[in-house]
This record gives C-alpha cells, sequence and structure tokens, in this order.
C-alpha cells in the first residue's frame, strides 16, 4: 500500500512539475514574441518599416496578440503609401524633365521664328509702300468677311437644330393626345 501511495504522490508531483516548465517554456515564446513586436514598434519609429514589418511576423508566429496583428497591418499600409509616393514622386520628376524639354523646344522655335520674323520684317519695311498697306486693309477686311461668314454658318446650324427638335415635340404631343382620345376619359391629362 504505501508503494501506490508514493507512486501517486510521485505521478502528481511529476505532472505538476512538467505543467510549471511547460507554462515556462510558453512565457518564454510569448516574451519572444513581445520582445519582436517592442523591436518592430522601434523600427517604425525610426522609419525603418521593411524591417519594422519582419520582426512584427516573427512576433506574430510566437504570440497571436491582437495589437500585433494590428501593428503589422498598420506597417503594411505604410510601405504601401511609402511606395505609392515613390512613383508618384518618380513620374512627376519624368513629367517635369519632359515638360523642360518640351519648353526648351517650343523656347528654340520661339527663337527661331522671332529671328525668321525680325528678317522677314526688315525686308517688309524695305519692300513696303502705299499699295502694301492697301493689301493690308483688304486682307484684314476679308478676314472680318470670314469670321461674320463663320458666325452666319454657326447660327444656321443652330436654327436648324431648333426647329428639328420643335418638330419632334410638336410630333410627341400630337402621340399624347391621340393617346389620350382613344382611351375615352373625361380627364386628358
Amino acid at each position: 500500500m504505501f508503494k501506490i501511495v508514493s507512486l501517486f504522490i510521485l505521478g502528481i508531483g511529476l505532472s505538476v512539475f512538467s505543467v510549471f516548465n511547460l507554462k515556462k517554456s510558453m512565457d518564454k515564446t510569448e516574451n519572444i514574441g513581445y520582445i519582436k513586436f517592442l523591436e518592430g514598434n522601434r523600427f517604425i519609429e525610426e522609419n525603418k518599416i521593411k524591417e519594422a514589418i519582419e520582426e512584427y511576423k516573427v512576433a506574430l508566429d510566437n504570440n497571436g496578440d491582437v495589437n500585433i496583428k494590428k501593428n503589422y497591418e498598420l506597417a503594411l499600409k505604410s510601405l504601401e503609401n511609402q511606395q505609392q509616393q515613390q512613383n508618384s514622386s518618380e513620374n512627376n520628376d519624368k513629367s517635369e524633365n519632359q515638360e523642360e524639354k518640351s519648353n526648351n523646344n517650343s523656347d528654340n522655335n520661339k527663337n527661331s521664328e522671332n529671328s525668321q520674323k525680325e528678317k522677314g520684317e526688315s525686308s517688309e519695311k524695305e519692300s513696303q509702300s502705299s499699295s502694301g498697306e492697301q493689301q493690308q486693309q483688304n486682307e484684314s477686311q476679308e478676314g472680318q468677311g470670314q469670321k461674320e461668314q463663320q458666325k452666319a454658318d454657326e447660327l444656321k446650324s443652330i436654327m436648324q437644330r431648333l426647329e428639328s427638335n420643335e418638330k419632334k415635340a410638336f410630333k410627341n404631343n400630337e402621340r399624347v393626345l391621340n393617346k389620350s382620345e382613344n382611351k375615352d376619359s373625361e380627364n386628358r391629362w
């Protein structure tokens, strides 16, 4: 009987001891998760987002705390935002470079046009006479006549569209009236 009782007590003692050791080992893994969580937070403060994400992954493997999960998701979002900002800044730089090139090209074109105009103006001044002035007046009158003709054409096309819309509206009204007359009702509206 004494052997049985001693074995029973020994079994209970070993069970308690193993549970205690298991709890210690679990605390260690939770501590590792917590330590990695704190390291991830430190990396975030230093603006090292990629390193923080790696630390949060290790922390999540060892400890499934909600705070670790939230910080991990926030770090992922901030990394995405950072990458989008870099892409947009690169695109802006490219567009600015293209704008500068086009501005330089347009400036060069303007300079060449100005020099050509100056050459043309100097030759025009030499050859300009009273007949040249009359030609300019005729050209300006023709230009005004063309503008007036263009306005008249635009007005004519607008009027035609309005007339066709009125005709369509009139036909629609006739259809509505015909339908209401067929219903034999006192109230047509």
